[in-house]
């Protein structure tokens, strides 16, 4: 018969750093469904006096005796401390054993309590952008403890997977803020949060089971806008009285052949564009939510941009490339764009960046492992999520096969 509640404690020896024959004992305890921990015990042995089969001391010496009965009371130890834990129904981890037994104080967290933890550990971590997606998350959790608890918060040891369900359901409809409801990949984006924090104190002993350990993130495929050549090529041309809706539509379409996100667009410097010896306006900088740099030669109508908006004598002293405005006004100003331009759906910087990947770059030809160098991708297939290849791009494709193996004729010539 399978045993549900395998626990096992094993001795085995490590040599130490920068001595060539002293070793270290090491204990490895082993527990059901988490990981194994493991400490030191002793910290000098010599690798003849260790019985590799057995995992003990030799016993050809009165002070190696006196080690295995000192290794025996260790085992006898760790032993009655994962029987007490199950005794008192509690699950049981190997970092709760070895908490006990260096006499760490236990403490249990609540699900806030947890997740203020966790983002403390993440400040040095995460962009400032991810940094507040998780306050928001926490702003998501203490709203339903709230209205789930009378104490507006619960313990981790006595979470069950019916709170992940009805925290799912509470997200989605109730908001944070009025009129702005979470879409079930938004609700999916909090949830990877809070399984990724109930992970991290799984394994650090805080809980002894993860009740998120076997809760699947299901997004929905969210097919990106993007805009067509043409569409484009007229938002360029467009012209705006408001000089604040014209600087948002240049910084738009400045994203639309660069590629950048808002804030590396925001945070842009001047030396972070050069001319190279072939003559090409180059713009070399890092992101600021991967760290990964990126490299893009500048088409004319960034470049176009550029000038136009370049620093003179009289304008508010800056040191960033572009004057700055607010994520507040570059979002709102778009939406009034998108209406002034007829364009038929609301622009974000999402739109720009996407259309960057497809419109600009794929469709006229540039391969995919170009495009993720230029939007500073560490896989390809994040790059794949972005450049989406049209019905227009399969058909030129198709074309030139039909050229290369010579299957053309004058019955499809249209």
């Amino acid at each position: 018969m399978k045993n549900l509640n395998r626990f096992d404690v094993s001795f085995y020896i490590r040599q130490n750093k920068n001595k060539r024959k002293d070793y270290s004992i090491y204990c490895c305890i082993k527990t059901t469904k988490h990981r194994p921990k493991e400490l030191c015990v002793w910290s000098s042995i010599n690798k003849l006096d260790w019985d590799m089969g057995k995992g003990a001391p030799k016993k050809h010496s009165d002070d190696l005796i006196k080690l295995a009965l000192y290794l025996d009371k260790i085992r006898t130890r760790l032993t009655a401390i994962y029987l007490d834990l199950k005794l008192k129904g509690e699950e049981v981890s190997a970092q709760a054993i070895k908490n006990i037994h260096l006499g760490k104080e236990k403490v249990d967290y609540t699900i806030l309590q947890l997740i203020d933890k966790a983002v403390e550990k993440y400040k040095s971590e995460l962009a400032r952008g991810s940094l507040k997606n998780y306050r928001a998350t926490r702003d998501y959790v203490m709203a339903f403890c709230q209205a789930k608890y009378k104490t507006g918060d619960v313990l981790l040891k006595f979470l069950s997977y019916s709170f992940i369900d009805e925290l799912k359901t509470y997200i989605l409809t109730n908001p944070l803020k009025p009129n702005d409801p979470c879409s079930n990949n938004g609700c999916m984006k909090h949830l990877e949060r809070l399984k990724k924090m109930m992970t991290w104190a799984c394994e650090m002993g805080f809980i002894g089971q993860n009740v998120f350990a076997t809760f699947k993130i299901r997004k929905k495929r969210y097919e990106s806008k993007i805009l067509h050549l043409g569409q484009l090529r007229s938002l360029e041309s467009k012209v705006l009285q408001n000089p604040m809706l014209d600087l948002v539509r240049d910084l738009f379409v400045f994203c639309c052949y660069t590629g950048m996100a808002p804030v590396d667009l925001q945070n842009l410097k001047p030396h972070q564009i050069y001319t190279a010896s072939d003559g090409l306006t180059w713009l070399n900088y890092t992101r600021a939510k991967s760290s990964i740099p990126a490299n893009v030669p500048l088409l004319s109508p960034a470049l176009a941009v550029l000038k136009k908006h370049r620093w003179k004598k009289g304008d508010i002293k800056r040191d960033t490339v572009f004057p700055l405005v607010t994520n507040k006004d570059l979002n709102g100003n778009l939406k009034i764009i998108s209406e002034i331009c007829d364009i038929g759906f609301p622009l974000n910087f999402y739109v720009a960046r996407h259309t960057f990947a497809t419109t600009v770059t794929l469709a006229q030809g540039v391969p995919i492992t170009s495009i993720k160098e230029m939007m500073g991708h560490d896989r390809i297939e994040t790059t794949i999520a972005y450049a989406r290849v049209d019905t227009h791009t399969i058909r030129t494709d198709m074309m030139s096969v039909q050229y290369k193996i010579g299957l053309f004729n004058a019955d499809n010539t249209n």
